[in-house]
């Protein structure tokens, strides 16, 4: 406290400073080489409206399903290599390629909307869930004849488009995006997770995609570049962050602050070390020790006030009155 006291009372030559390369590297140029945050990311599902039993899945809750992903992995790709011996030389030759599963993590939420999705999907592909709810269906009758079956099973739905015209997944930063377009997703799996009376968590769901190929695209977040982005639901107010030029070294602490912020900084550093010290048992009468105000020549008193000296009153009866001073 008695060292920061010291640099408010600017009685030493410090000065308050960041680290200068990471700030030149990061900062500048606009947070040009900053890393990227992973929660700004944005995942569209296209959907064929003609595959869904209930059509308001897409017109009326498209762009909910959109921001109900709580995580989602981006494309991995597993590159087969092969090392041949080539006249005694070691030699690495690649012959394919292999896409990883992308697994998206949905909140559950309380309109079972999620829940829906897969209902869509899984009674699109297969009979088993629409067949369940026929009399007679399951019933144990293995034994008998072909004509005994009263419902169709697996796959025999008659499915022909896809569920998913694709699905893509925008990162972004800086208004900008780099996308990742997956073509032909297909589930591969899907988990309903599990209910705990344990748990004190939210309740997800997750899938796993598999994809016939990735189409990468990049470009500025306006109107409609992202689709379904910004679109319901979201907050539009500015953010009031900014980097610094590309010509600002930015080498101290007060080139990062605007003079009326750095004044304000230091106003409230001096206000909180004075509340603490007005707190603490006094010595000598009128050593309180505190902190001269930042911008002003008048000496903080024992009363706490700013701008406002209080003498302390001699050992006589002369009566001192206070005054304040500029």
């Amino acid at each position: 406290m008695t060292q920061f006291a010291s640099f408010l009372n600017n009685q030493t030559n410090e000065t308050l400073r960041d680290s200068q390369t990471a700030s030149r590297l990061f900062v500048n140029d606009d947070f040009r080489l900053a890393p990227k945050h992973k929660f700004l990311f944005h995942v569209a599902f296209n959907i064929n409206p003609a595959a869904c039993r209930d059509v308001t899945l897409v017109q009326r809750h498209g762009t909910e399903i959109d921001m109900l992903v709580k995580n989602a992995d981006l494309p991995n790709f597993s590159l087969e290599v092969e090392t041949l011996n080539q006249y005694n030389r070691k030699t690495n030759v690649q012959y394919t390629h292999k896409y990883q599963p992308v697994q998206i993590t949905f909140h559950d939420d309380n309109m079972g909307l999620i829940n829906q999705l897969w209902q869509n999907y899984y009674s699109y592909y297969y009979a088993d869930p629409n067949s369940a709810g026929t009399p007679g269906a399951y019933g144990r009758n293995a034994t008998q004849n072909f004509g005994s079956i009263v419902a169709p099973y697996g796959l025999n739905t008659g499915s022909q488009l896809p569920f998913f015209n694709y699905i893509t997944i925008y990162h972004m930063a800086k208004h900008e995006y780099v996308s990742y377009k997956l073509i032909n997703p297909i589930i591969k799996s899907w988990n309903h997770n599990k209910v705990d009376y344990a748990g004190t968590g939210t309740h997800d769901n997750t899938m796993q995609l598999a994809y016939e190929a990735v189409q990468y695209g990049n470009g500025i977040t306006t109107d409609g570049s992202v689709e379904g982005f910004g679109t319901e639901h979201y907050d539009t107010t500015p953010s009031p962050l900014t980097g610094m030029p590309a010509d600002n070294a930015s080498p101290t602490f007060s080139n990062n602050l605007s003079q009326s912020t750095l004044a304000s900084f230091l106003q409230n550093a001096n206000q909180t070390v004075n509340t603490y010290q007005n707190t603490q048992q006094l010595g000598v009468a009128g050593q309180a020790g505190l902190l001269n105000n930042v911008g002003s020549t008048a000496v903080q008193g024992v009363s706490g006030l700013q701008g406002i000296s209080f003498p302390i009153a001699p050992s006589t009866t002369a009566t001192t009155t206070a005054t304040p001073i500029g």
